[in-house]
C-alpha cells in the first residue's frame, strides 16, 4: 500500500504539471496510470494509457520516452502472456533506443 499511495502522489502531481504543459508530461502521466492499471488488474484501461503514452512521446519528440513506454508495454504483455504483441513492442523500443543514440 505504501508504494501505491506514492505512486498516486506521482499521479496527482503530473496531473498538475500536464494542466502547465501537456507538452512536456502527458506521456509521463499516462504511463504511470498505465502501470496503476496494470497493478489494479484493469487491462483495457492499461493498454489505453501505455498506447496513448507511446503515442504522446513520439508526437512530442521524446524518443527516449517512447522506447521506455514501448518496453514497458512489451513487459505488461508479456505478464499476459501475449508473447508476440510483447515482441513487436520490444523491436520498437530497441529502434527507439537506436534512434536516441543508445547503443
Amino acid at each position: 500500500a505504501k508504494w501505491t499511495n506514492l505512486g498516486l502522489d506521482a499521479i496527482q502531481s503530473l496531473r498538475k504539471w500536464v494542466e502547465s504543459s501537456a507538452w512536456n508530461f502527458s506521456n509521463k502521466l499516462y504511463l504511470l496510470e498505465a502501470e496503476f492499471y496494470f497493478l489494479r488488474e484493469d487491462d483495457e484501461r492499461a493498454m489505453v494509457c501505455f498506447q496513448a503514452s507511446i503515442k504522446a512521446a513520439r508526437e512530442h519528440r521524446f524518443v527516449h520516452e517512447e522506447g521506455l513506454a514501448e518496453e514497458k508495454t512489451a513487459t505488461y504483455l508479456l505478464h499476459k502472456s501475449r508473447h508476440d504483441e510483447a515482441m513487436g513492442h520490444f523491436v520498437n523500443a530497441k529502434k527507439c533506443y537506436e534512434v536516441w543514440g543508445a547503443y
